[in-house]
């Protein structure tokens, strides 16, 4: 048995250690997993609602079809950067005067990652009557329907 300033320690039984280092990355590993994140409402919002009031919301479609059945198939896409982040710097320099550190934080979009969402809204009437949406639940929750 060892001190080490004033703290008693052993290493009589690696494997305990081995399993307790293994269980804090693991739960590190499921503190990084992506939450699951419902958006039947945002789509329920828009249930029954009418052209109109999708266009002055979301703008023009990117894509259009009309159904033989009647049906018009209206496509939006959007998307965004994936949040931004910090990012800490540090520099060494050097001159006629000597060498010199500096240190700073920028701001800025976190690399080239987008997060996307496509909605396509049928309507017959002119009222929504089907959906499908595709894309980062997250990101398709921010499209919820303005009342």
């Amino acid at each position: 048995m060892r001190t080490l300033r004033g703290v008693r320690y052993t290493f009589s039984n690696p494997r305990k250690y081995l399993l307790n280092a293994a269980a804090l990355v693991f739960a590190a590993l499921a503190g990084c997993a992506t939450e699951s994140v419902d958006y039947s409402a945002t789509r329920s919002s828009w249930q029954g609602a009418g052209y109109e009031t999708v266009i002055a919301q979301w703008g023009a479609p990117a894509s259009s079809t009309v159904f033989a059945d009647g049906r018009y198939v209206y496509t939006w896409f959007s998307q965004t950067a994936a949040g931004g982040a910090w990012y800490p710097s540090f520099g060494i320099f050097g001159g006629s005067h000597g060498v010199g550190v500096g240190t700073g934080v920028a701001l800025g979009q976190g690399g080239s990652d987008f997060v996307r969402c496509e909605r396509t809204l049928y309507f017959k009437e002119g009222r929504v009557v089907e959906q499908t949406w595709f894309g980062n639940p997250r990101y398709c929750s921010s499209f919820q329907r303005n009342n």
